[in-house]
């Protein structure tokens, strides 16, 4: 009988292939999907890293889903009184939105849990990557090419990024990264606490301590993911899983109910439904603002947020504003990213992990001895009283939304996407696109728009993509939200990625946004065992 060992998706195609080498050899999903995930860290320094944090969502062979959240607290010697007065805002950028890296815990968290092979072969193929150099990609160069003034103000990102004669790296050209490297050797050698209880985080601590940090290796050895039961929601004939707060997967919930509740589950999210669909974007990314915090210190009542009587107030408040608006001119892309990584295999378990540093190369800080990126996840702290007032100790609310699909009670596919905190939306328009019989490598491919992809004090500008036709830029902007028009494909929707089981096989998709496709067409992995 021919079963599939299983297939994997990413951004970015190295990746990809580090993770369907470890389903060769007899690895889980999990496996796979860490392998990818450690290359990631190596070819998308941009989007995720070593100093970044992680949310995951496993199915088990049994059937048993769990969620697992690996954010990491801020130092807890940290205030907001120390940032300023009542009406500052936090700091995107430095030293003060670092907070304790969760991403590493997650892995060892997802090892002990379901990982078949040594832990230290799954950080081969990085090893050399940040050894021997690998090209930058396009999205990548991007990033380096739009920043580069302000990475070049600190020295562990000169370091890396840019050539001896100072000029930044362009797409195609090599990076090297061989403190990161020794960082992953460490990793594979002693295991996930080396970082958080050894010489690796006592190094990086003492790095960033230098340049003002408040964290300090109390910090990290207190540091402890958990795992927690996910969020369920029906989506026609889908049941769609979610993770809990800290994460924002209670607004993918309260999408799919309100589309559900308007009867719209398989419409075109360009046509006719747009300016409804926009309004319940943006009142819902408002909201997860208003009310989202760390739960371990303050109570999200996702009994109310969830319930029928506020669902049905979304949809009568956004289907009462159809005033017309105009265009706006198009603006600098913003800095925010993370990478999806997806993967299923033969034994029935699924995964998906998200991981993310926040903003392009997160703080903006690289820790040189390590080779490290620093995360500024912190930023999403407010210096405000509310859900997310930076206390010490405290974690920041994240928008990182894996996601599962379940249909008659079996896991079928797995879904994930970068694009901060319009994640929910990018995921809504693509389980729309699905239902409606799109084929997945379609419904990634399609055209798409969010709402509050610009950051503070744009929350409700729509974002269209210039692939977005004449006549869907005017059914949106009966919403009476401003707009914009932007790249024809346009990283500020979202690299999404997906992966599926129909029978015995299981295929995968990647969003052409991203870095991610070698083949036009889903790739299936098959072999007789």
């Amino acid at each position: 009988m021919t079963l599939a060992l299983g297939d994997i998706a990413t951004p970015h195609h190295l990746a990809t292939r580090a993770g369907r080498r470890a389903l060769q050899d007899g690895g889980s999903a999990i496996d796979a999907a860490l392998a990818a995930a450690a290359v990631l860290a190596v070819v998308y320094p941009h989007m995720n890293a070593l100093g970044g944090d992680a949310q995951a969502l496993v199915a088990l062979p049994g059937g048993k889903v769990r969620a697992f959240s690996g954010a990491g607290a801020a130092a807890l010697s940290a205030s907001a009184a120390e940032l300023g007065a009542p009406a500052a805002s936090m700091p995107i950028h430095g030293v003060h939105p670092v907070t304790v890296p969760g991403l590493i815990g997650t892995w060892g968290a997802l090892h002990a849990e379901a990982g078949r092979i040594p832990w230290a072969a799954l950080f081969d193929e990085a090893i050399t990557l940040a050894e021997g150099g690998v090209p930058v990609a396009a999205a990548l160069g991007r990033d380096l090419a739009a920043l580069h003034p302000r990475l070049a103000l600190d020295p562990g990102m000169r370091s890396v990024f840019f050539d001896a004669s100072g000029r930044v790296l362009q797409t195609g050209d090599l990076l090297r990264q061989p403190a990161l490297a020794q960082s992953l050797q460490a990793l594979a050698r002693s295991g996930a606490r080396e970082f958080y209880e050894g010489a690796l985080g006592a190094a990086w601590v003492k790095g960033i301590r230098a340049l003002g940090s408040h964290l300090r290796m109390a910090d990290l050895e207190s540091h402890r993911g958990e795992w927690l039961e996910p969020l369920t929601g029906r989506f026609g004939p889908l049941e769609v899983l979610t993770t809990p707060p800290l994460s924002q997967g209670h607004v993918l919930l309260q999408l799919i109910g309100a589309v559900e509740h308007l009867g719209l589950h398989s419409a075109d999210p360009l046509g006719d439904a747009a300016p409804v669909l926009a309004h319940l974007c943006a009142a819902t990314s408002a909201e997860r603002d208003r009310v989202l915090g760390d739960p371990r210190h303050v109570r999200v009542d996702l009994h109310e947020l969830l319930s029928g009587t506020h669902l049905a107030e979304l949809v009568d408040a956004a289907a009462r504003r159809t005033l017309r608006t105009p265009v706006l001119q198009p603006r600098p892309r913003p800095d925010g990213d993370t990478v999806a990584i997806v993967a299923m295999d033969k034994d029935g378990l699924a995964v998906t992990l998200i991981q993310s540093i926040f903003h392009a190369f997160g703080a903006g800080l690289l820790e040189p001895a390590t080779g490290i990126v620093c995360q500024n996840r912190g930023a999403a702290f407010t210096l405000q009283d509310g859900p997310a007032l930076l206390v010490g100790g405290r974690r920041p609310p994240t928008t990182l939304t894996p996601s599962l699909i379940r249909r008659n009670g079996r896991v079928e596919a797995a879904l994930g996407c970068m694009g901060g905190k319009s994640q929910p939306q990018v995921l809504l328009q693509v389980l729309m696109r699905l239902l409606a019989g799109e084929s997945p490598t379609r419904a990634l491919a399609a055209p798409r728009w969010v709402v509050g992809s610009f950051g503070p004090s744009m929350e409700t500008v729509v974002l269209a993509e210039g692939t977005v036709s004449e006549a869907a830029r005017r059914r949106l902007a009966e919403a009476g939200l401003p707009m914009v028009i932007g790249d024809m494909r346009d990283d500020r929707v979202g690299h999404a990625q997906y992966v599926w089981r129909t029978g015995v096989d299981i295929a995968s998709a990647t969003d052409p946004r991203g870095d991610g496709a070698e083949h036009p067409e889903p790739r299936r992995l098959n072999s007789a065992i």
